[in-house]
């Protein structure tokens, strides 16, 4: 996830203006200080996954007096992936799709080569 240091700024900012400190901010929030530390650094990737990205982002907006809705859109737009990173994503899976066809070819033959063996044993077996 990329670095989002503009956010965590604002968020830093709007906490120090109102002479409000980290533990003042764990107690509103009930966040654990190390992650809204991680947020007024704007390291979301800290944080222990991206589904609480949001919701502590909007608490922890919404604590500081900040628009909640305004602070997630913001983050949305800072962290969307660039073109480069999705095409990038976008080859990974093709890659991906690519060893899956061939894993599967490789079991069919496989499948098809263990079935001929079987039915050549049969038929040397009834040859005897």
């Amino acid at each position: 996830m990329k670095n989002v240091t503009g956010l965590g700024t604002l968020l830093q900012e709007a906490r120090a203006e109102q002479g409000l400190t980290i533990n003042d901010m764990v107690e509103r929030t009930r966040i654990r200080r190390d992650f809204l530390e991680a947020m007024e650094a704007g390291e979301f990737d800290r944080l222990p996954d991206p589904a609480y990205i949001k919701p502590f982002l909007r608490t922890y907006a919404k604590a500081l007096g900040l628009d909640e809705e305004q602070v997630a859109l913001e983050f949305d737009a800072l962290s969307a992936p660039s073109q480069e990173e999705l095409l990038s994503l976008r080859e990974r899976r093709q890659s991906l799709q690519r060893k899956k066809r061939v894993r599967s070819v490789i079991r069919l033959l496989l499948v098809v080569a263990a079935a001929a063996a079987i039915g050549y044993i049969i038929y040397r077996s009834n040859l005897i």
